[in-house]
């Protein structure tokens, strides 16, 4: 940190910090010391606050992506493969979270090019939910319709357009926050309530004795899921997965209060510099979002255990080359987003820059 003639505080990132007045006139020191104060708060509260959390979660997902692999027989076990990826994926995003809390105050532009990652990471994510929902939560009224037939190839449509609007997002974080929120939210709410479609329904109006013979029985005829009624998940009646629909609707509920927190900078706004260490919203966000992921894992596990005989009977079991392409396309637009927004960000005069962050 070093005192600037202009009456503003040059940070280490490359930007300038403005000075109140009654600042100006302390000496050299004083100066420093405030400036790193304010620095600090912000920086514990936002970056460095949710990495221990972060830590824990991705070694807690890597514990049981391991032990997943070890239990099954990946060459053989083409049912597993969907969860597989969607397993790996809950492990990079902790991760990519992690170094973007870590890193991002190296500088100005390598704060930018972190969290660029962090929303690769994310969409990839969103793209292993896809794949798994998919393969095993798809409910039996669906399965095999026009709707899931093309449900995977919009779910990687949604990953190209989510990380543009997420990259771009960040060029208005300085002068129209509101509007840089309001994207990065569309951003990531979009994807996920796609991805989430099938759990909106589930056919809930089964029997015990149903429910029992299912693994049985054909696939119902189209006048005979007339009269099966189709609920919105929240109201489960007696079917085998009902189990995982609990799960389905914590990892919901989770997910809506990570949204609010993220969303409505709470409880901070109430008492600012009260939550700058523990508590601030940020921290709650990600405390969340590791625990509905928690939840969806669970709700996933029971769906592939419990439809996997019925899956394999009446359900087309995707294909190593549209699960490969389907990731290999989302990696390919998600890097080339990365790079173009982030060689973006050097093309901007740095006159420019500091005007922009003052």
């Amino acid at each position: 940190m070093r005192p600037s003639t202009s009456g503003r505080t040059c940070c280490p990132s490359g930007g300038e910090l403005p000075i109140p007045g009654s600042m100006q006139a302390k000496s050299g020191e004083s100066l420093g010391q405030e400036a790193v104060r304010g620095i600090c708060h912000h920086m514990q509260s936002t970056q460095t606050g949710p990495l221990p959390f972060l830590s824990m979660s991705k070694q807690f997902f890597s514990w049981r992506f391991v032990s997943t692999l070890q239990a099954t027989d990946i060459l053989n076990d083409s049912y597993s493969w969907p969860l597989l990826v969607y397993m790996g994926a809950s492990c990079l995003f902790p991760l990519a979270s992690s170094c973007a809390h870590t890193f991002s105050s190296m500088s100005r532009n390598a704060r930018h090019i972190c969290y660029f990652l962090d929303y690769g990471a994310v969409n990839l994510f969103s793209l292993g939910c896809a794949i798994a929902y998919s393969a095993y939560v798809f409910p039996d009224t669906l399965v095999s319709t026009t709707f899931h037939d093309y449900y995977l190839t919009l779910a990687v449509l949604n990953t190209i357009v989510s990380i543009w609007l997420s990259c771009y997002s960040r060029f208005f974080e300085i002068q129209k926050p509101g509007l840089c929120k309001m994207l990065r939210v569309l951003a990531f709410a979009f994807p996920y309530t796609w991805d989430s479609l099938p759990i909106l329904f589930r056919d809930t109006d089964h029997t015990q004795e149903t429910s029992a013979k299912r693994t049985s029985q054909p696939h119902r005829l189209p006048e005979q899921t007339a009269q099966a009624r189709v609920r919105v998940f929240l109201f489960p009646g007696e079917s085998a997965e009902n189990e995982a629909t609990l799960y389905h609707q914590k990892h919901m509920a989770m997910t809506l209060l990570a949204s609010f927190f993220y969303s409505a900078n709470l409880p901070e706004r109430l008492a600012p510099g009260r939550f700058d260490y523990i508590g601030h919203s940020h921290q709650l966000f990600h405390v969340c979002v590791i625990l509905a992921t928690h939840m969806q894992m669970e709700a996933i596990l029971l769906d592939k255990t419990l439809r996997k005989e019925w899956l394999l009977a009446h359900c087309r079991p995707l294909l190593f080359a549209q699960i490969a392409g389907a990731i290999l396309l989302c990696l390919i637009f998600s890097l080339s987003n990365i790079v173009y927004f982030s060689s973006a960000l050097y093309r901007i005069p740095e006159p420019e820059l500091h005007k922009k962050e003052t």
